[in-house]
């Protein structure tokens, strides 16, 4: 959950809120991070965009949306002063249902190639989204891109069941109405990679992956062998290469270069297109989507190492706040760790 400001005023919240902003959440499941819609297209055109989020709402996007879901915002109290920080909290524990339009042009493939889209202030993600055979696209306020770009947050089950057993095997079970069409297992522990991928699982289906299943890379070195194990599953999609390459590459950082035990997955089209209902205007000839589930694991071991830190007292409890307040998951291992401790109580 973040936290807004004491002092943040009413008009200066709403000019950094784009989307949700910093409004507080609560009920957070899931997060869809970094979804980019690219056109290929050999002239120009207009294009009308709308995306749905069954579960959730959209809460960040580029370039600048021509429509949408706009969330309720709390009333002024009479004196006319803002509503405090807490009245901007948003709960995702209901049904949402969240939604995104965009009225774009789509330039031609020689206007693209002439169109400057460097930003200075670009981070490596949004380069590495880039790719050359997209056309640009121009909002109505002139802002260009190379993609149509949005992410949200919501609650709802995504389809693959994952548990780790004591003896530390991982059980995945496939909730969703059809094939799961590959799965990657990857784990970072003190700097040394270990990693399984599997070819799918059917529907109903399950699989179980101990621990002695995973494969190690060579420590220090790039683990291409993972790289192009996921890259070509999403081509196995029907994605270009550059497009399967733009997408791990934007990835990579966060997801393969950081400590923990974590399963990609590829969804079935009719999920994504369930989750995600997309309407273009004018139709496509062809339409290809991909979308992939991450999930975070903590191992038994792990859970064990958070009871063993937030049961710390006095100035050695700093570490346990500092991870709550601090690290990206910090809520979830907040939320897991009550859940431990009510269940040690509710032992007989």
């Amino acid at each position: 959950m973040v936290r807004l400001q004491k002092d943040l005023g009413f008009q200066s919240f709403l000019q950094l809120a784009k989307g949700l902003g910093r409004r507080p959440v609560t009920g957070v499941t899931v997060q869809m991070e970094t979804p980019v819609i690219y056109f290929h297209s050999a002239t120009a055109l207009r294009a009308k965009v709308t995306v749905g989020f069954e579960g959730g709402t959209i809460s960040q996007w580029f370039p600048e949306r021509s429509g949408g879901q706009i969330l309720p915002e709390p009333p002024r109290s009479a004196d006319g002063k803002p509503p405090p920080p807490d009245a901007w909290l948003f709960d995702f524990s209901p049904p949402r249902r969240g939604q995104i339009e965009w009225d774009v042009e789509v330039l031609s493939p020689a206007e693209s190639r002439a169109a400057v889209i460097f930003k200075p202030s670009d981070s490596v993600n949004w380069l590495r989204a880039r790719i050359p055979e997209a056309n640009v696209v121009r909002s109505a306020s002139g802002e260009l891109e190379n993609y149509l770009f949005y992410r949200g947050i919501g609650n709802f089950p995504p389809g693959l069941r994952l548990t780790v057993s004591a003896d530390e095997t991982l059980h995945a079970e496939n909730r969703t109405p059809e094939k799961i069409p590959y799965l990657l297992v990857f784990e970072r522990r003190g700097g040394v990679v270990l990693w399984h991928a599997a070819a799918g699982i059917d529907s109903g289906g399950s699989l179980q992956i101990p621990e002695s299943a995973l494969v190690g890379t060579a420590s220090g070195k790039f683990p291409e062998e993972i790289y192009r194990s996921i890259r070509d599953a999403l081509a196995a999609t029907g994605l270009l290469q550059s497009e399967a390459d733009a997408m791990v590459q934007t990835w990579w950082t966060s997801y393969f270069e950081t400590e923990g035990l974590r399963v990609f997955w590829i969804l079935p089209r009719t999920e994504t297109d369930r989750i995600l209902p997309l309407a273009i205007s004018p139709a496509p000839e062809k339409v290809v989507r991909v979308l992939v589930g991450r999930s975070e694991i903590l191992r038994p071991a792990k859970e064990a190492e958070l009871l063993e830190l937030a049961a710390r007292q006095g100035n050695d409890a700093a570490p346990w706040l500092q991870l709550v307040a601090t690290d990206r998951f910090g809520s979830a291992f907040r939320h897991r760790v009550e859940a431990l401790k009510s269940a040690q109580t509710a032992r007989p």
